[in-house]
């Protein structure tokens, strides 16, 4: 039987029919886990952002992200995904591994892919965090997600007061910058909501739009994904056209020209976390050799990082131009 430590305040709060925990006690807890900002939000079904996915859908700019137009209901209202939700609870996690050969010299990795693949890691991490508000509140029911289900993460973040969307689209917040990893718990606990929404500070700052090669930016906050580099080398399905393979600018797997240039990046943390620290592996291997993989080298290379996701024929493809 779990135990309840905080039992006198839970059962208060049952007794008046709405349960409300502290976000600071929740946070706590974030923290305690090893992420480095939570924010709670309400559970309920966004709004404005249903509008501009619709919008982004219907000009087709998911390209073959098929998945992205799948449970629209669910992807726009936690109640639904959840049902009994009361609470997103969301979550950063530094992943910044500072400037490697692999992420700044051709052929070129996305610095989120050297590591043990985020998913595995931060949704191990909400695990344990979920353990422990159970351990604290009693039987609480919920889901942990992280960027593979149908939940907006980023607009989540935002509404949990940890920063904003940046003109690239990226998620920013002002101590960690765009190098973060997302995550939430989506639970039937009723917790106190962010107080207060961190505004937009991007100002007439336009560098990751004036930095991307493709014009993947099409509008501040908008990015058009078939033009944009680390769609085309993971995402898009059939061989590359030739405007396509021209467009890569040396990336390979991924790109990170946006963050690169983000004013929001430029006096970061080296992210300390030993489960996402960059493979040495990756940082050792010398371009010769990373522009020549067999099938077999590139499975014993990239194992259990995200680059699998391209597969080797794509990433391969990539590596020599």
């Amino acid at each position: 039987m779990l135990q309840v430590k905080h039992l006198d305040i839970f059962q208060t709060n049952l007794q008046n029919h709405y349960p409300i925990i502290p976000q600071d006690k929740i946070q706590s807890i974030a923290r305690a886990i090893g992420f480095d900002a939570c924010g709670v939000s309400r559970a309920n079904a966004l709004t404005n952002e249903t509008n501009q996915l619709q919008d982004w859908l219907r000009k087709d700019m998911h390209g073959d992200m098929g998945y992205m137009e799948r449970n629209f209901e669910k992807r726009t209202d936690p109640t639904k995904l959840v049902p009994g939700s009361k609470s997103v609870v969301s979550v950063l996690l530094n992943y910044y591994p500072g400037n490697p050969d692999i992420s700044t010299i051709s052929p070129k990795v996305s610095r989120y892919a050297l590591s043990t693949d985020y998913h595995n890691v931060v949704k191990e991490m909400l695990y344990s965090f979920l353990g422990k508000v159970r351990e604290e509140f009693g039987p609480v029911k919920g889901r942990a997600f992280v960027d593979s289900a149908p939940v907006l993460d980023r607009a989540w973040a935002v509404k949990a007061g940890l920063g904003w969307i940046g003109k690239n689209s990226m998620f920013i917040n002002p101590k960690l910058g765009t190098y973060t990893f997302i995550g939430e718990l989506i639970i039937d606990l009723d917790i106190e909501p962010s107080k207060s929404i961190i505004p937009n500070r991007c100002g007439t700052c336009t560098r990751c739009i004036d930095a991307c090669p493709t014009g993947a930016i099409v509008s501040p906050g908008v990015v058009d994904s078939r033009k944009c580099i680390s769609y085309i080398n993971i995402e898009k399905k059939g061989a590359l056209s030739e405007i396509e393979r021209n467009n890569l600018n040396g990336w390979c797997f991924g790109c990170d020209i946006c963050q690169e240039v983000c004013p929001w990046n430029a006096k970061l943390k080296v992210s300390t976390l030993p489960k996402i620290q960059p493979k040495d592996k990756l940082l050792k291997i010398d371009k010769h050799t990373l522009r020549n993989l067999t099938a077999e080298e590139y499975n014993n290379l990239f194992e259990e990082t995200p680059v699998t996701r391209a597969g080797y024929k794509k990433f391969s493809e990539c590596c020599k131009l």
